[in-house]
């Protein structure tokens, strides 16, 4: 596992310290821990890509379409939206936007995180408690970028590093369950959806950008609200999966 870690951090932090110039190189350090993976001999099987199925888009994504909706919501009584100019054109084209954003890059981070450490993690600890750990991992693996200003605007701030991991744990349960219903493609689809769409939040509500670090998903508003969308998800992805015929990835699940 140690090349996994290798390839994955070093060469992923070594791309996140040049986005400052680029975003291309965000985009290119979300496929480092397919290289990890694959730096290890990884070649999964069709079953751990699809979940042996038919990838369905919006059950795959729902969950960060009902977080999204749920930090809307409960923002508009404190605050008022004030849209900016392109938020309708961003909106409209919003709906496709986790297919793009899964093969520009999510797909290269699903194959590493879940489709190769998170089982591993898992024969050990459960799926569920390897959720945390591997959403703690992915937090730590976004340093460079946040101490550059991504996420929270604040440079050099290890508070925000720190702050990363209230979203990215639940989120990591989330992603996990829909692993194992849906594999690669389906935790791909949801991690798209998550990029574009949490930032979605900062269109309607540009006044709270700076203090995002408490508004909007990535701050401890998104965080709090994530635990509630995370227990459903988990419940409903699990228990499909188990009244599902028997799949090799549920091994060491809990």
């Amino acid at each position: 596992m140690y090349r996994f870690f290798a390839v994955t951090f070093g060469l992923g932090w070594a791309l996140q310290a040049l986005s400052p110039t680029s975003y291309f190189w965000l985009a290119a350090a979300m496929w480092t821990p397919a290289l990890g993976a694959l730096a290890e001999g990884f070649r999964p099987p069709p079953y751990v890509l699809t979940g042996g199925q038919r990838v369905p888009y919006w059950r795959s994504v729902w969950p960060v379409g009902l977080w999204t909706l749920l930090t809307v919501a409960s923002t508009l009584p404190l605050h008022r939206a004030e849209p900016r100019a392109d938020a309708l054109l961003t909106l409209l084209v919003a709906p496709l936007a986790p297919v793009a954003v899964a093969f520009l890059g999510a797909f290269g981070e699903e194959y590493g995180w879940r489709g190769y450490l998170l089982p591993r993690l898992a024969e050990r600890w459960g799926y569920l408690k390897a959720s945390f750990v591997v959403g703690l991992i992915w937090a730590l693996w976004h340093t460079p970028a946040i101490l550059l200003g991504y996420e929270y605007g604040w440079r050099w701030r290890a508070e925000g590093v720190l702050l990363f991991i209230l979203p990215t744990v639940p989120l990591s349960v989330i992603h996990t369950a829909v692993y194992l219903r849906y594999g690669v493609w389906g935790a791909a689809l949801l991690h798209g959806a998550v990029n574009s769409w949490a930032p979605l939040y900062y269109l309607l509500f540009p006044q709270l950008l700076e203090e995002r670090w408490l508004w909007g998903p990535v701050g401890i508003q998104g965080a709090a609200l994530l635990l509630p969308v995370a227990i459903a998800a988990w419940r409903k992805y699990v228990a499909e999966t188990h009244a599902g015929q028997p799949n090799p990835q549920r091994r060491g699940e809990s």
